[in-house]
């Protein structure tokens, strides 16, 4: 992948341009109405700066926390200022390789492959809670397939259900692509129960209308683009993907598109930063401990 860094670090460099801005900037998003102690409510609190992370003491139950707990940089060692760039990097139209990730920040491979995972979870749960509402569209497609071509499936493509809303032009706004349990290379695509699952866990029904589309001369033209676009671009920047994790960076490409398509570039830094801080991260362990297919919950039970 080719880009200029300092092109693309000039938005990172020009607000956030220290270890202790960055370190405001949580503290502020963290409390935007002021301290609130996690464990008794009190907003009272003293500031302890004696440490590399400052600590925020409650004045009624003495509970000392900072603005990393509960976010995924707790018990980080990596400076602020390297994981603000990955948030950039992360945010560039095809995402970043923890290859590439690694020599841009100055870190380990295993360092920045793990700092990609915990913002792809960040996403996650923020993919989780947006449901689709309005005009939205179901398709039956596969993963892994080139629709320009005739074959009707590849040996490497996967089952999948993508949905979308769309706006008063017909164009494709949130979009969101599950995998399915079934293996790569299948002639199948997802059957109408499998629709109807992602219409239960993914579509606000009372607040929509949907289309469903299962055999693939019917299937919505703009979402199908989508499909292959996001094929094409982590193939680009990841190259092949194990099933393992594909729906971690099918969930990284439908969260960042939602990010560009909603907003400017600085919001969507803010958005992103804010996704950050409202979830806990993973662990290295629970990550590697992942089974493809499996709840989120589940592989953190195993892990």
């Amino acid at each position: 992948m080719e880009f200029r860094e300092e092109t693309v670090l000039q938005p990172f460099h020009s607000r956030y341009h220290s270890e202790e801005a960055c370190m405001e900037a949580l503290i502020a998003m963290k409390w935007p109405d002021g301290f609130v102690c996690p464990r008794c409510d009190h907003t009272g609190c003293s500031r302890l700066n004696s440490r590399r992370v400052p600590l925020f003491e409650c004045g009624r139950c003495k509970h000392q926390t900072s603005a990393l707990v509960g976010t995924i940089f707790e018990g980080t060692r990596l400076p602020l200022l390297k994981w603000f760039m990955a948030l950039d990097l992360f945010l560039l139209p095809d995402g970043i390789s923890a290859l590439r990730l690694s020599q841009v920040i100055d870190v380990t491979y295993k360092t920045a492959w793990l700092m990609l995972h915990k913002i792809r979870h960040a996403a996650l749960h923020f993919d989780a809670q947006e449901l689709l509402y309005g005009d939205v569209k179901v398709n039956s497609d596969q993963y892994g397939r080139n629709p320009s071509r005739c074959a009707v499936s590849h040996p490497h493509a996967s089952a999948i259900v993508a949905g979308c809303t769309i706006d008063e032009a017909g164009e494709p706004q949130q979009v969101k692509i599950r995998l399915l349990p079934q293996s790569r290379g299948t002639d199948t695509r997802a059957s109408r129960r499998d629709l109807t699952a992602f219409i239960d866990e993914h579509v606000d029904r009372l607040a929509s209308e949907v289309q469903l589309s299962t055999q693939a001369f019917r299937l919505y033209a703009p979402l199908r683009s989508v499909v292959r676009e996001a094929w094409v671009s982590l193939k680009n920047t990841y190259g092949a993907l194990g099933r393992k994790h594909l729906q971690a960076y099918l969930n990284e490409f439908t969260g960042r598109r939602w990010l560009r398509v909603s907003g400017t570039a600085e919001s969507m830094r803010q958005k992103l930063l804010q996704m950050c801080i409202a979830i806990p991260g993973l662990s290295y362990c629970q990550l590697i401990a992942r089974q493809p297919d499996r709840p989120l919950e589940n592989a953190l039970a195993a892990a």
